[in-house]
């Protein structure tokens, strides 16, 4: 391996190279497309707890175009908010998949944001109203900014309505908001996010003793929910009253359902894969609701950071470091 090198990119390359939302929804839709062909590789995620109580992740998946496996590294750690660090942190690998070698690193946070948005995206393709206006937020952090800019990229968006724990966090959010032009309003109480919005985004924090408080018979006809939050904040009574329900992957959400952490742990309508591939319809009517309801794609990571390895390649970007 004399002379190999790989390429890393640090958190700021990345934001450098300001890879836009509808291209990274782009590069997972081709991936779902890869996958409904059977041109990709995956193995559901495994996680363990360490004695201190941080939690650690594995994802690792392969393309076939590119040709480039991936794993991504998840240290999530609840108590990281007293010492001004974000709950989740991790790095990305990738490896040449007909050499096996080693070809990038790279900072995982925003490739986490980033694809998690545009699996949303994806699903909003297929299952939000193409007129859907207004846009509810249940927690107002990472995933709240990346998801509006993800879904407005593709939506005529016009109104936020923003829910957060921390009044002042939600009335942060909202002021981004107002500074990029939206409408944008701050509940008094999580029904207001949820009952007046076309699209709904929850990415509420996973943390011990957390209770459900949000009523899916809340959400007027046509809503559309993105459940970053793997669904944890929503009663599971009353979620199959719903007229779809999609994951993300059938057999990662079958392999996760013993550990009861997806807050829907039967069968589900369709995946990504389905309708990305055609296998199973979209919305029927204006009036469906629907839920996307998942725990994050290793694929989608690949596909992401795939996307941004062959762009710093070409631009140069990041620092070549030897093997």
């Amino acid at each position: 391996m004399s002379g190999h090198r790989l390429r890393y990119l640090s958190r700021a390359d990345i934001a450098a190279l300001a890879l836009p939302p509808a291209a990274v929804a782009d590069a997972i839709a081709a991936m779902f497309a890869e996958k409904a062909a059977g041109r990709t590789s995956m193995v559901p995620k495994s996680h363990f707890k360490a004695a201190g109580g941080t939690s650690f992740f594995s994802m690792p998946a392969a393309l076939g175009d590119p040709p480039i496996a991936a794993v991504k590294w998840i240290g999530l750690a609840h108590d990281n908010a007293t010492r001004g660090l974000p709950h989740i942190s991790g790095v990305i690998v990738l490896s040449d998949t007909v050499t096996g070698l080693p070809v990038a690193i790279m900072d995982g946070e925003w490739v986490t944001a980033a694809r998690t948005a545009g699996m949303s995206a994806v699903a909003a393709r297929h299952l939000a109203r193409p007129d859907s206006r207004t846009i509810g937020f249940i927690a107002c952090g990472t995933q709240a900014r990346s998801h509006l800019a993800a879904l407005a990229a593709m939506l005529p968006l016009r109104r936020v309505i923003a829910y957060g724990h921390r009044h002042a966090t939600a009335e942060a959010f909202a002021a981004e908001a107002r500074g990029q032009g939206f409408e944008a309003v701050v509940a008094a109480a999580p029904n207001e996010a949820v009952a007046h919005a076309d699209i709904v985004v929850t990415s509420v924090p996973e943390q011990p003793g957390l209770d459900p408080f949000l009523d899916p018979a809340w959400l007027k006809p046509g809503a559309f929910v993105a459940a970053v939050d793997l669904g944890r904040c929503w009663h599971k009574a009353g979620l199959r009253d719903l007229d779809r329900l999609v994951t993300d992957d059938h057999g990662q959400s079958r392999a996760m359902a013993p550990s009861g952490r997806l807050a829907w742990p039967g069968d589900y309508d369709a995946d990504l894969t389905e309708l990305v591939g055609g296998a199973k319809p979209g919305r029927g009517n204006g009036a469906e609701r629907a839920m996307f309801i998942f725990s994050g794609l290793a694929l989608a990571d690949a596909a992401v950071a795939a996307r941004l390895y062959t762009e710093a390649t070409h631009l140069d970007k990041g620092t070549l470091l030897p093997l």
